[in-house]
């Protein structure tokens, strides 16, 4: 999960810098780029990792009871297994919680 943040934020950092050689004002358009491309992968990112940490799971089983078939029967061995789904939500919120961090501080630095 680590290295997943860090090749991410990487990559948003280049990207970045990649845009701002092209600009007069590099630095504040290197700044901006990178906070604008952080929030999307916080926000996003933050969601995912709260859905798959399981903190829905109470509200969909009571919603999947609630508007069930009467004539079905009640299955428990429902759970989903959880490691065969790819987990990227912890990955993009970390990397944009890291990148975001960085651009508050390069924003004093100059």
């Amino acid at each position: 999960m680590v290295k997943k943040a860090v090749v991410t934020s990487f990559l948003v950092f280049f990207i970045a810098l990649t845009v701002a050689l092209f600009s007069s004002n590099w630095w504040l358009t290197f700044i901006n780029i990178s906070f604008y491309i952080a929030q999307p992968l916080v926000i996003i990112g933050g969601f995912r990792f709260i859905y798959e940490k399981g903190f829905f799971d109470m509200t969909i089983s009571s919603f999947k009871r609630l508007f069930r078939p009467p004539v079905e029967i009640d299955d428990e061995n429902e759970q989903e297994n959880d490691e065969e789904e790819k987990q990227w939500g912890a990955p993009f919120f970390f990397a944009g919680l890291i990148i975001t961090l960085l651009t508050l501080i390069f924003s004093y630095v100059r």
